[in-house]
């Protein structure tokens, strides 16, 4: 169906396109987990899409270690994890912007070829 050259189901179509696209991404943040471990296996974390430590692992026999060294450890495996999360963010966030704008470039695109198709209003073809 067409609506002044518009092919209005293609459309719609590529709106439904975009919300899956979106749904999909925004599942992915819902389930964002990322997990770093620090240089020695002494420390695990697990943080969100939100950048929030949700897990922490330590090895064991962290005594022989010391506290210092345990300290860093866990810093170390904390950080990774965070920047992980955030960064895999960021892309799931940056896709669904680019999404949205090259979704609404494609309709306003379409809409001016569909117009030039159609001719200016009020004129007929001789």
């Amino acid at each position: 169906m067409t609506a002044g050259g518009l092919d209005v189901e293609a459309f719609l179509e590529s709106l439904r396109g975009i919300a899956s696209e979106w749904e999909s991404a925004h599942d992915q943040l819902e389930t964002l987990r990322a997990v770093a471990t620090s240089r020695d296996q002494l420390a695990t974390a697990t943080a969100d899409s939100g950048g929030t430590v949700v897990d922490l692992r330590l090895a064991a026999g962290l005594r022989r270690h010391g506290a210092d060294t345990v300290s860093a450890s866990i810093l170390e495996a904390t950080a990774r994890a965070v920047e992980q999360a955030n960064s895999r963010r960021a892309e799931l966030v940056s896709g669904s912007v680019a999404l949205a704008v090259g979704g609404r470039k494609q309709a306003a695109l379409d809409a001016l070829r569909a117009d030039s198709a159609t001719g200016p209003a009020g004129r007929g073809t001789s």
